[in-house]
């Protein structure tokens, strides 16, 4: 496994699931403390939530084959469709390379590990992956972001932090 440093910034996108509603909160503060939160976005997908996690997943042939993708929905499938979405600034960050050959963001994997290690055993009905979505390379942010945008009318609340500029399309110029 070959494994860069990049003197750049990267941007992965976070998805956490309705299925951790309860502790999206909680989770969003250790999340702060290993990485800049920089824009976090509440949205209500009501009766499209199947077809954004379809739409997350539409180019990951793994997910598709077998019906993965849907026993992951169905696993998912609570009266709650909020998710929380937000995007992360990591400084200089580390690449591998995997034994497929994709590029993965080393802190990006970290951020999804933690909290899945931490809150998997909290979660009833946990299926694997269906409490957060992490983007850890530059093919993935682009297309989770352009997902995020084409819903983004389902948004009840959008926060950039102060000093930074959305990485998200901006919920106005969308309605």
């Amino acid at each position: 496994m070959q494994i860069s440093k990049k003197s750049q910034i990267t941007y992965p996108i976070g998805i956490l699931w309705n299925m951790g509603q309860k502790y999206a909160k909680e989770m969003m503060l250790k999340i702060a403390i290993m990485d800049d939160v920089i824009q976090v976005r509440i949205m209500d997908l009501q009766d499209m939530y199947e077809h954004f996690v379809y739409d997350c997943y539409s180019d990951d042939e793994e997910a598709l084959d077998g019906g993965y993708i849907y026993d992951k929905i169905n696993a998912m499938n609570i009266n709650s469709r909020r998710i929380v979405v937000f995007v992360v600034k990591i400084d200089n960050p580390t690449f591998q390379v995997n034994e497929k050959g994709k590029k993965q963001c080393i802190e990006a994997r970290e951020i999804k590990k933690k909290i899945r290690a931490e809150y998997a055993d909290k979660i009833d009905g946990y299926f694997f992956d269906n409490l957060i979505h992490m983007s850890d390379n530059e093919e993935e942010m682009e297309k989770t972001r352009s997902v995020v945008d084409k819903y983004s009318k389902y948004t009840v609340g959008d926060y950039i932090r102060r000093g930074y500029e959305g990485v998200l399309q901006d919920v106005e110029s969308n309605k």
